[in-house]
């Protein structure tokens, strides 16, 4: 028994520990099996008889790993040996059998050993072959050693633009290579392979994956407009096949030659593996090219992808299920799950590269044994579903900014490629320093990042990335009309998000309205009962309410959206910047004109007007939520919360809640407070002062307004009308005699006052009997009448009777925009057309400012 050479070579540098000697040749005197070529792996051989041999597979080392017990051998029969059967016995001790033996004639094409010739005996596996006398290899899984991967890099390397590089070495000595398509591109997708040397059906998933990369990348630019295009323009590829080539070579079970787990290694970078592609990234950054996603393969039991869980967002946001969703269910896939994980400190790539850059980094997982055409297929499928989920967010209309970096960022960006255009600052300087500001963006965006709204700040990070000269794209600003800007970008899209929340709540309005349109309800004045109505003519007016808040909203949006840029201090400056192009650049109708009111007034006034519309606007939804909560103090209101909307007590077991009322009601209330507070932060105050100058009080209100009208909707959403309770309440009211009168003034000519006095009359008069005026005789409304004026009644008892039922009033008003069903009807339609109207003007103002973004994304790319 002799042991392999570049193993003994390791050894004896004290690079890690045998755990057995390894043999290279084992013979029965009819079989030999030999172990003496990268990737095999038997650690000792017994031969029980000479049709019979056991061979012992033990780890590499004694540390604490996955078991996955590798193997891999060469049989064959002696060419004097009569043929016949070999049964091998694999012992793995305490371990347990875990991969399908794989055999090949020529090492490499692969066939999986038929089930009917592998038996389990405890944790031994027992192998029966007829070898002949050129003998069969025996393995694990598909022997995927260093010699396939440099056939692979030599194929790989005819593809166009393909360059592969040399980016460190083994423990062993060994090259690590890196695959690199489009080297120039500021973003890359990174693909890591074979951190743990036996896991095959991984290393066979990122083969397919990276070829159908490549096949995609030369399909995808035949229209030079698509996404695809687009998508291969601006990323690179950068491939490392594999990680772990000494543990490959040698046959390892998880570890390089230094009896480390390469993937517990990320953050600590003891292991030259490691360390190559950290010293690779590190380079990149360097260039500012940052990665967008990285994968890495591995084989497990099971098809798995271990994603970011909630708690660990990602850029961009979701992406994992975006991906996997797009080929979840498609035919001639194989089945997987997606199992998002906490971020860890146990030192993998998912965790390391996820903390460092905020990315999607996934561990792709493929089951040991998953038929292998179906990695392929699948491979290629999540390749493509890759590249088309991020080519669509990319072409995607750009996200508004969500925090004042940004915006500030973004103004900046506004600044540098008007300067260029108007040759206030040469192209080539400020390519240099619209690519600076795009890395601090970058880096800005990792988690734990500072995100520091002063521009000090960034302009010191600038300086430090593209020289002093940087600091030129602030000539003729100040850190007022910059930062005024910033805030103004900001509140402009509070303020579309407060109206798409405001009309949200309109719509489920006029849904309850159309629902209701004929169910009588009666409507109270000084919180008595007063006329019937229609609960869809109650509801029409509060949707009423809301289109004038939302005509509020639309005016005052054509004020804040004004841009201060360029003003500088107060009184612009000595360069002749070009203020409506800045404005334009940004999205802003036009500039504030006076330089003097862009700072030290405008930015006091503007945010008072949303704290106005606001104000009136809660107030409204304040006497809703009260008008609602009214009918609680009836054991049996007419109106009712979902009882899933209501909570019990603790005590009372008969008490419904109605606890959705009092959130809304304490948003509105929220609500008033916080405008009020802007009112007090800006009164009393020189011009320039800071105090009404911060943008968290508005954001603050913005945000307590979308829940409130959240809530609304909510509220309206839940609730029931309880028609037959409504008519019971009517009835108990009166509240009909109104058209008593008018009947009698109509059709008997009787003067109004004194029709109103009888119908009066009939009020009092039942309730003092302790009925209802319906209950009265022929009797009653003669004599009340006689008593009154001392005249017959004019009319039959019967007419007035009519007149006191709720449908007929309803139904014979006349009056515009009254309860009568056509009305409301006509009414309805008009409010939903208006409806549209607003949310079309809504999403032309939110596409005004993505188109604002894209041209900004242009003008900066025309500066190259």
């Amino acid at each position: 028994m002799k042991t392999r050479p570049w193993i003994a070579l390791a050894a004896s540098l004290g690079l890690f520990q045998l755990a057995a000697a390894q043999t290279d040749v084992c013979d029965s005197g009819a079989f030999a099996l030999r172990a003496d070529y990268p990737g095999a792996r038997l650690s000792a051989c017994e031969i029980v008889s000479v049709g019979e041999i056991a061979i012992a597979i033990h780890p590499e080392d004694s540390g604490r790993i996955n078991p996955s017990p590798w193997y891999g051998f060469h049989v064959r029969r002696h060419p004097n040996a009569p043929a016949g059967e070999l049964e091998l016995r694999l012992r793995y001790g305490e371990h347990k059998h875990r991969y399908a033996p794989k055999i090949s004639s020529d090492g490499d094409t692969w066939r999986r050993l038929p089930d009917d010739a592998v038996r389990l005996d405890g944790n031994d596996a027992v192998l029966r072959l007829e070898p002949d006398a050129r003998g069969v290899f025996v393995s694990a899984g598909e022997n995927l050693n260093t010699a396939f991967y440099a056939a692979w890099r030599e194929r790989i390397g005819t593809v166009a633009g393909a360059q592969w590089e040399e980016i460190g070495s083994s423990i062993g000595g060994l090259p690590i290579h890196a695959l690199s398509i489009n080297p120039n591109a500021k973003r890359y997708l990174l693909l890591l392979g074979r951190q743990h040397p036996p896991e095959v059906s991984g290393a066979i998933a990122l083969r397919h994956f990276v070829e159908r990369l490549l096949e995609t990348r030369a399909d995808a630019c035949q229209e030079e407009a698509a996404p695809r295009c687009d998508f291969f323009r601006t990323h690179g590829l950068v491939v490392a096949p594999l990680l772990n080539p000494d543990g490959v070579d040698a046959g390892h079970w998880r570890h390089n030659l230094g009896g480390t787990d390469l993937n517990r290694d990320w953050g600590r970078f003891r292991e030259p593996e490691t360390l190559a592609v950290y010293d690779m990234v590190e380079r990149f950054e360097q260039d500012r090219r940052a990665p967008r996603i990285v994968l890495d393969f591995h084989s497990t039991r099971r098809n798995v992808f271990y994603t970011q869980d909630a708690d660990s967002p990602t850029r961009p946001a979701g992406f994992a299920e975006r991906w996997l969703a797009a080929v979840k269910s498609r035919p001639g896939l194989y089945q997987f799950e997606n199992a998002p994980r906490p971020l860890t400190e146990n030192g993998t790539v998912k965790n390391y590269f996820h903390r460092r850059f905020g990315i999607p980094s996934i561990t792709y997982e493929v089951a040991d044994e998953e038929d292998r055409a179906l990695v392929a297929s699948t491979a290629a499928a999540l390749a493509d579903a890759l590249v088309n989920v991020f080519a669509a967010i990319d072409a995607a209309p750009s996200t508004p900014c969500a925090d004042l970096f940004c915006a500030m960022a973004q103004a900046n960006a506004a600044s540098l490629a008007m300067l260029a255009e108007e040759g206030l600052l040469d192209r080539e300087h400020a390519v240099l320093i619209a690519d600076a500001a795009a890395w601090i963006a970058e880096e800005q965006a990792r988690p734990g990042a500072a995100r520091s709204a002063n521009y000090l700040d960034f302009e010191e990070r600038l300086i430090g990335l593209a020289g002093i000269k940087a600091s030129n794209v602030h000539m003729g600003r100040s850190r007022q009309d910059l930062h005024g800007t910033a805030r103004r970008m900001l509140a402009r899209g509070e303020w579309l998000a407060t109206l798409n929340a405001l009309l949200q709540a309109r719509a489920a309005i006029l849904t309850l309205a159309e629902a209701e349109a004929e169910t009588p309800i009666p409507a109270y004045t000084h919180g008595v009962q007063a006329q019937p109505t229609t609960f869809g003519h109650q509801m029409l007016a509060f949707s009423a309410a809301l289109r004038r808040d939302a005509e509020r909203l639309i005016e005052g949006y054509a004020r804040v959206n004004k841009s201060p840029l360029g003003a500088a201090a107060l009184g612009t400056s000595g360069f002749a910047l070009n203020r409506h192009r800045l404005a334009t650049l940004l999205g802003f109708d036009a500039p504030i004109e006076n330089s003097f009111d862009a700072n030290l007034v405008a930015s006091a006034d503007y945010k008072l007007e949303l704290a106005g519309v606001l104000t009136v606007s809660a107030t409204t939804v304040g006497q809703f939520a009260q008008n609602i909560h009214a009918q609680y103090h009836d054991p049996r209101p007419w109106i009712v919360l979902d009882p899933a909307t209501t909570s019990g007590s603790s005590i009372m077991p008969q008490k419904r809640n109605p606890r959705s009322l009092d959130r809304l009601r304490r948003s509105a209330s929220k609500v008033v407070a916080s405008a009020h507070a802007l009112v007090l932060l800006a009164h009393n105050a020189n011009t320039g002062m800071h105090d009404y100058r911060e943008l968290a009080p508005l954001l603050e209100l913005a945000e307590k307004a979308q829940e409130m009208y959240q809530r609304y909707a909510g509220v309206v959403g839940s609730l029931h009308v309880n028609a037959e309770r409504a008519a019971s309440e009517l009835a108990q009211g009166d509240s009909t005699l109104t058209e008593v009168a008018d009947t009698l003034l109509r059709e008997a000519n009787v003067p109004f006052r004194s029709a109103h006095r009888y119908a009066s009359s009939l009020a009092d008069f039942s309730r003092a009997e302790d009925r209802t005026t319906a209950t009265l005789t022929d009797t009653d409304f003669r004599r009340l009448y006689a008593d009154l004026f001392n005249a017959p009644l004019p009319l039959p008892p019967d007419a007035l009777r009519r007149t006191l039922d709720p449908t007929t009033l309803i139904a014979t008003r006349r009056g515009f925009g009254g309860p009568q069903p056509a009305e409301v009807r006509r009414s309805l339609a008009e409010h939903q057309a208006n409806l549209e109207e607003h949310r079309r003007w809504l999403r032309q103002a939110e596409e005004a400012l993505a188109e604002a973004r894209e041209g900004l994304e242009r003008a900066l790319e025309d500066l190259s």
